[in-house]
């Protein structure tokens, strides 16, 4: 099947300017041009800008995406570098997921956090005044002990 440029772009969810970036740094070697030179793209063609689009958004710089892509033409002997670099990928990916799910941990904290206070008609005592009234009032129970 084929596809224009507009119809890859809305089926990967990602711009035409992104599309025409990958295509003009020869990340998608097999794009045929129609007789009015607009770029066709096959279904092979959508299989490649999908690596592009999940490397890129793990992090991969442009450059090793262009090497990966040029060892998997180059052919099997390729085939252990290629491995190595999904691997420090993985790697790499797994690490941002686990720094991803401490940052969630706060966050949900946070929640229940303020989610106590709506409910419960809690003062926030995370608010510097708050903070500092809660303190006098300690010092002031102290006192008059």
């Amino acid at each position: 099947m084929s596809y224009t440029i507009q119809e890859v772009a809305k089926k990967m969810n990602i711009s035409t300017y992104s599309i025409r970036y990958y295509h003009d740094h020869g990340m998608l070697p097999f794009v045929k041009r129609d007789a009015n030179n607009n770029r066709v793209f096959e279904d092979v063609d959508l299989e490649w800008l999908k690596i592009i689009v999940c490397l890129r958004s793990t992090g991969m710089p442009v450059e090793r995406i262009q090497h990966y892509l040029e060892l998997v033409q180059a052919g099997e002997e390729t085939v252990p570098e290629r491995y190595d670099m999904m691997k420090a990928q993985q790697q790499r990916t797994l690490n941002e997921i686990n720094d991803l799910q401490s940052h969630l941990k706060m966050i949900n904290y946070k929640v229940d956090h303020y989610a106590d206070i709506l409910i419960n008609h809690k003062v926030d005592d995370f608010v510097p005044s708050n903070m500092a009234e809660a303190e006098q009032h300690e010092v002031y129970q102290q006192n008059e002990s």
